[in-house]
């Protein structure tokens, strides 16, 4: 094979068709595309990196090929490309644009005798994240011509140094940290996590996307920025992608709140603008990377959807925050039922009791219980029927707790206060159905519940508490009659367990152990706000309290009478010390009669 002679050298920061650009002018003093017909290359084979038409020139020219092969950029199709292990779309690079700092080339044919054989145009060049020269801080200038061949980017063949001329000079500028991780990138160094963990063009992408929202508002629009721009853009998002996922939600945050400024309602798009634009472009042909999950997750927290509603390409499942006519329309239920259950329970301020439904906003977890209780409530005034039970066996169900209210709240303005959970109900009804056995006729010695309780006088709630508790080894139901009223009790049994002792005290007991008032103490065993301090059962006028439910009590809490005992020192010295160290008592001793304290905040002594 003819080699050419002279010997070009490749130089390591051009490309392969910048070198052959060099070569056409050295040995020929020609254009490149005659020249490659002369050595039998396709102009595109090269340019698009094939390894054939590369090999060929490097044969010719007598050039090692792995530094031309390292910066051949290759074409895989579809307009996909890639360079030195990354890959990405045509819109990475400049395309038929032609960027160049005219420093750099004075400079690279200064003193020279054919300055053409030296004019390199640099591979960083053709990355359309580059704008400016690291060497020379000026912004780099660009041409296209409008010809067929101005993807070969030859600068032998533009009037680059008119260009030049038209702009003067220009104040200095620092490449962007963006254009320095891009460049680093390809040379093999690492960066930021976040930006590490995706692809070169989707990190410098969802930067730049990010920051023009940053720096130019939510109104701005892609199609009108310019490479200036776009450069500001890319400086002004690198400082939240650099630091990583919680930089960047803490941004999402602040362009929510500047949105929450403007008139008018609040919308995704009036918050993020082109970013949110682009994610949601419905012929969105690249993966917009890992931000777009980041935008999601920071969407469904922050803002009212409803379930089924596309957001970013995706139909939510499972919205996080929506308003109270939204929630209750998904959920079919009544929108001012929820809305007063909402405003009893405290999740929204009781001033939003007026306020219209479609106007109050909350998480959508914060409502699931309540939408559970308004599917499945049931009106106390209806157990009668349901469970086949009289008023005061429906009391005394709900007083030993096999039934409790679907809310405590006192006086409550919704039906709610009234209701009562229509599962547990129904599980109640097949724990009852399970435990006992059916007979066809009532046996001599038994009778029904109300008779027992008139007969042994006891109260309901003793008996039905043996009952659910299995103390009752003769219970049974009827055939042919519904819920409670089909079961039959023993009355001399029910005597009989009555006089046995069994493990623990009574309530009255306990308080007085444990160190509490017996007359306000008792609010320990049915807590108005939240579930009992102490688990009791029913025991005639007052409640017995188990062995195992006394010490779960004493591990987890103490009273201030127990104190001294317990820490082993003097009352005036445990005060200051309790003071000291900010340790106060988490229930009050006007509502308990005792001050009650977690042993977990008790200091050493």
């Amino acid at each position: 094979m003819v080699m050419l002679f002279p010997r070009l050298p490749f130089h390591p920061d051009e490309t392969p068709l910048s070198w052959a650009a060099r070569s056409a002018a050295f040995h020929t003093g020609g254009r490149l595309v005659p020249f490659l017909n002369d050595l039998g290359i396709d102009l595109w084979s090269l340019k698009r990196g094939e390894q054939c038409a590369v090999e060929r020139l490097c044969s010719i020219s007598g050039q090692d090929r792995a530094p031309v092969a390292l910066n051949a950029v290759k074409a895989l199709g579809d307009r996909q490309y890639a360079l030195r292990g990354e890959r990405f779309a045509a819109e990475f690079l400049t395309g038929p644009v032609t960027r160049f700092c005219p420093s750099c080339l004075e400079e690279d044919a200064a003193g020279a005798a054919r300055p053409a054989a030296m004019w390199r145009h640099r591979l960083i060049w053709t990355l359309s994240v580059v704008r400016v020269c690291p060497v020379h801080q000026i912004p780099l200038l660009r041409h296209r011509g409008g010809n067929w061949d101005d993807g070969a980017h030859e600068l032998q063949a533009l009037p680059w140094q008119n260009d030049a001329k038209t702009v003067g000079c220009q104040a200095s500028l620092r490449p962007s940290p963006l254009q320095e991780y891009a460049v680093a990138r390809l040379a093999g160094a690492s960066g930021p996590t976040w930006l590490d963990g995706q692809g070169i063009e989707q990190a410098v992408r969802a930067t730049e996307i990010l920051g023009a929202v940053i720096a130019f508002g939510s109104e701005q629009k892609a199609s009108n920025m310019t490479e200036n721009m776009w450069d500001e853009a890319g400086r002004a998002g690198w400082a939240a992608v650099s630091e990583g996922e919680t930089a960047i939600r803490a941004t999402f945050m602040d362009l929510l709140k500047r949105a929450e400024t403007k008139l008018g309602p609040t919308h995704p798009k009036t918050a993020y603008g082109m970013l949110y634009a682009w994610m949601s472009a419905s012929r969105l042909s690249k993966d917009p990377g890992p931000i777009r999950a980041l935008l999601q997750e920071h969407i469904l927290d922050t803002a009212p959807l409803t379930k089924g509603q596309i957001l970013l390409g995706s139909p939510v499942e499972a919205p996080r925050v929506s308003s109270v006519a939204k929630i209750a329309a998904g959920e079919l239920v009544h929108p001012r039922t929820l809305r007063n259950l909402l405003a009893d329970q405290g999740v929204i301020s009781a001033s939003d009791r007026e306020a219209p439904c479609g106007h109050i906003f909350l998480r959508y977890d914060d409502a699931r219980p309540f939408i559970r209780m308004l599917k499945h409530a049931v009106p106390v005034s209806r157990l009668p029927e349901l469970l086949g039970a009289s008023r005061p066996m429906v009391s005394a169900l709900l007083e030993i707790g096999a039934l409790t209210w679907l809310t405590g709240v006192e006086a409550a303005s919704s039906k709610m206060s009234k209701a009562v959970d229509g599962l547990e109900m129904a599980a109640f009804l097949e724990e009852m159905q399970a435990r006992l056995p059916e007979v066809a006729e009532k046996p001599t010695t038994m009778v029904t519940l109300a008779k027992a309780a008139e007969k042994g006088r006891v109260k309901l709630s003793v008996i039905l508490s043996m009952l659910l508790q299995g103390r009752l080894q003769r219970a049974c139901r009827l055939a042919g009659f519904p819920g409670l009223s089909a079961v039959l009790v023993d009355p001399r049994e029910i005597k009989s367990k009555l006089a046995l002792p069994r493990p623990g005290m009574s309530g009255e007991l306990a308080l007085i152990i444990l160190g509490f008032d017996p007359s306000r103490g008792r609010r320990v065993f049915s807590h108005p706000k939240a579930e009992p301090l102490i688990a009791s059962e029913p025991y005639g006028e007052d409640v017995w309290v188990s062995p195992a439910a006394l010490e779960n009590f004493r591990q987890k809490y103490v009273t201030k009478k127990r104190l001294p005992l317990i820490m082993g020192s003097r009352p005036l010295a445990i005060e200051k010390l309790l003071r000291e160290r900010g340790v106060k008592p988490i229930w009050d001793s006007k509502e308990f009669g005792a001050a009650i304290y977690e042993r977990v905040d008790l200091p050493t002594v």
